[in-house]
């Protein structure tokens, strides 16, 4: 059931120590070894310029004015909202009322864990799935293993189908397919995005600056919703706030489930992962049920 937060009573994963050599490893060497790497190749490659500029500029301009900040970002009537909606629920076990959802339990398991959110909402028993694991962290491992993890678990019963839809789309084309895919009760979608182009650089150190531009993010999307209120105080909504899509970030360090406006979304969708071959944008992952 919904709090009064406006979110499900989702279980956090229980603290763990970060080993002393991952912590060495996150403190010390990618400070010092990331700088290099990256001015070497933005000296010997023409193209990574315009590239670093535009992730810089977005990155900038998400830290001077970030979602989180925003009173759409967590507001509990609109998230009641969004629960209401068919696309949400279907993230709701009607039996129980309870959430199919999970949070990651490590960093770098934001991919694992949003495979076993949306094969618990096809009616996978969360027992027979396996256990979250690192990496997944390109569409086509994600687009591979969840339909094979639906027919190891499910034994053959459920067969899945995904299609990687690349962020390098018009607005209009990318909100289109959000709509039509959220409408759709035997789909579900997975949005793998740079999360620091809503968010912005959260901590001036060189690890958070160098993964706030280049780390991307998996979280399954839980609808869209038209936002007809007015800010706080009366302040009425800008046009660019409209619509709103619900996304459940499977860091529970952002408390479930949270809204941004469709086009920044998009934005973040749309920047380009430079540690994949060619530079390709992000994707939505379209995950069907046959």
């Amino acid at each position: 059931m919904v709090n009064d937060k406006g979110q499900l009573a989702v279980a956090h994963p229980p603290p763990q120590q970060k080993p002393i050599h991952l912590l060495l490893i996150f403190h010390v060497v990618v400070p010092i070894i990331s700088p290099l790497l990256l001015g070497y190749r933005f000296i010997t490659d023409h193209s990574f310029r315009p590239t670093i500029k535009s992730l810089f500029s977005l990155l900038r301009s998400a830290t001077a004015d970030p979602v989180t900040k925003r009173w759409y970002f967590q507001d509990v009537a609109l998230l009641k909202k969004l629960w209401n909606l068919p696309s949400a629920k279907a993230y709701i076990c009607q039996d129980t009322q309870r959430p199919h959802l999970e949070y990651q339990m490590h960093e770098g398991y934001c991919s694992s864990a949003t495979q076993m959110c949306i094969l618990k909402s096809f009616g996978i028993d969360a027992e027979k799935l396996p256990p979250q694991k690192r990496g997944e962290s390109k569409p086509e491992q994600f687009a591979e293993h969840v339909t094979e993890i639906a027919r190891e678990s499910s034994e053959g019963k459920v067969e899945l189908s995904a299609t990687i839809v690349r962020g390098n789309m018009t607005y209009e084309e990318f909100l289109s397919t959000l709509r039509e895919g959220l409408g759709n009760d035997n789909l579900r979608i997975s949005c793998n995005y740079l999360r620091g182009a809503l968010t912005g650089w959260e901590r001036y150190y060189p690890t958070y600056l160098i993964m706030g531009m280049f780390s991307g993010h998996f979280s399954p999307i839980l609808g869209i919703i038209e936002n007809d209120d007015e800010a706080e105080g009366g302040e009425k909504k800008r046009q660019d706030n409209n619509p709103l899509v619900g996304i459940f970030d499977t860091n529970h360090k952002y408390s479930g489930a949270y809204l941004v406006p469709a086009r920044e979304l998009y934005a973040a969708v749309c920047a380009v992962d430079v540690m994949a071959k060619k530079g390709r944008a992000r994707a939505l992952v379209l995950v069907e049920k046959k």
